[in-house]
């Protein structure tokens, strides 16, 4: 069992929690791909990435999600318009996470979110994936046990079981279907990958 995290941004204006649950219904992982780090470097949070351009992420339902204080100073980005939603504090540019839509109940909670580390509460991440977009090769002792199609296959799993349960509701940042505050679109070349 997963004792309940508590979440926050770095200058304490956002606080927020994950529910306890079950071992099983989070996915831990690592994001190497271009578009994690274009976030990252939008919010001018390089510091967020380990040294191969990866973002550690927890999986868990919406549902899970509670943000008790400062749901104000939450943003939101897109890359592009059909992109996955990236919210984020504005009052310190801490990233919070990332979002398909409103229909599908999957949300990517960004460590730098997560008071205290992933490694000493849901244990070492399981998976990586996009290594291959990585800014070096990544050793194998850090993409952990599953392969890249291991995690893909894990995480439609996930999103088919935690859409029957009814998951992706209530949540913190769809209202009625739709973000709930308007999407940035970065304009092309704005955040792009210097890596």
């Amino acid at each position: 069992m997963v004792e309940g995290m508590k979440l926050g941004c770095r200058c304490g204006q956002v606080r927020g929690r994950i529910a306890a649950h079950p071992h099983w219904q989070g996915n831990r992982l690592t994001c190497y791909c271009k578009d994690c780090r274009a976030y990252l470097q939008h919010l001018e949070r390089a510091d967020c990435l380990n040294e191969f351009g990866g973002t550690d992420i927890y999986q868990v339902p919406p549902a899970h999600v509670a943000i008790s204080q400062g749901q104000a100073q939450l943003a939101c980005l897109q890359l592009t318009q059909r992109g996955v939603y990236r919210f984020y504090t504005q009052c310190c540019n801490t990233p919070v996470g990332n979002c398909f839509s409103a229909f599908w109940p999957m949300v990517g909670i960004v460590d730098s979110f997560v008071l205290g580390t992933l490694d000493e509460q849901v244990g070492p991440t399981t998976g990586s994936v996009y290594c291959r977009d990585a800014l070096a090769r990544v050793p194998d002792e850090l993409k952990g046990t599953r392969s890249h199609k291991a995690m893909v296959l894990r995480l439609i799993a996930k999103l088919l079981a935690w859409k029957l349960c009814g998951k992706n509701s209530p949540s913190v940042f769809f209202i009625s279907g739709e973000p709930c505050v308007v999407p940035q679109l970065l304009a092309p070349g704005s955040a792009a990958d210097k890596g």
